[in-house]
């Protein structure tokens, strides 16, 4: 099983969605890092428009 977390209510839990406000929870960690990363180009760029 893997923790999640609320982003609302920030409290975390093994359920699909939060007991306090039930709103849906997320896998709290980065995903994991690779030098052979095939589509951080497309995030890259996609980082790049958002911040103009």
């Amino acid at each position: 099983m893997m923790l999640k977390r609320c982003k609302a209510c920030n409290i975390y839990t093994l359920k699909e969605q939060c007991p306090s406000c039930g709103r849906p929870t997320s896998n709290p960690r980065p995903a994991r890092f690779s030098p052979e990363d095939p589509y951080g180009a497309y995030r890259r760029k996609l980082k790049l428009e958002v911040q103009r």
